[in-house]
């Protein structure tokens, strides 16, 4: 499959070899890059599919730019470099590069890196996307069991209770019960807020108003 190209490179002894190499196997070249230019902008501007870096040596510049690169624009990074000591393999690794080799920079290596570079990028973005949904559904549970606590608190509910007004309200409002439950911690948020003002050594049980009452107003005015 053809691959569109982000080359960043040092010198000429490294992008001629890469050069060939991709093209060779129908990769296209989308812009060649030094160390010194701002890698997210260029993969902003460029839309590669990958990233392939062949430089001397990492450096402490062109790693935080690597970093950059995975939390605003994540791509599958390949990194050939002449020398390297272990902290920088380790550091490479941890903002965000999919492959990388020392002392390997070869014709033949080329494609075979690039395309395992690809397959551990894609396994790694779908592991942090099980994990980024995972977590979600960990802090929905959280927020709806919290807004429970409140119901419970404010109006002396049982559990079961406090769950069966919860979803009356989600329902009546055209909402879920996650967004329902963030709503009533918002209000509950903002009378504690205001119970603190009044009286530093207030707590939120001092409050007498009811956020469910305080939320059905506000939908009335």
């Amino acid at each position: 499959m053809r691959r569109r190209i982000l080359l960043m490179t040092d010198h000429g002894d490294h992008t001629k070899p890469l050069e060939w190499a991709l093209g060779a196997a129908r990769h296209v070249i989308v812009a060649i890059i030094r160390p010194d230019d701002d890698l997210c902008f260029y993969a902003w501007q460029a839309r590669p599919d990958a990233v392939v870096v062949a430089l001397a040596a990492l450096d402490h510049g062109l790693l935080q730019q690597l970093e950059r690169l995975s939390r605003e624009h994540p791509l599958p990074v390949v990194v050939f470099v002449d020398r390297s000591e272990h902290e920088a393999l380790r550091a490479a690794l941890k903002a965000g590069v999919s492959s990388y080799v020392v002392d390997g920079l070869e014709i033949a290596r080329v494609t075979p890196v690039l395309e395992t570079a690809l397959v551990r990028f894609r396994e790694f973005q779908t592991l942090r996307q099980e994990r980024d949904a995972a977590m979600a559904r960990l802090s929905e549970r959280k927020r709806i069991e919290r807004a429970k606590s409140v119901l419970m608190e404010r109006r002396g509910l049982s559990e079961k209770a406090a769950h069966a007004a919860l979803r009356q309200m989600a329902d009546a409002a055209g909402k879920s019960v996650s967004e329902t439950s963030k709503q009533i911690l918002a209000v509950e948020a903002l009378l504690h807020g205001q119970a603190l003002a009044d009286d530093p050594g207030a707590r939120a049980t001092s409050v007498s108003a009811d956020p469910v009452k305080l939320i059905k107003a506000s939908r009335a005015e």
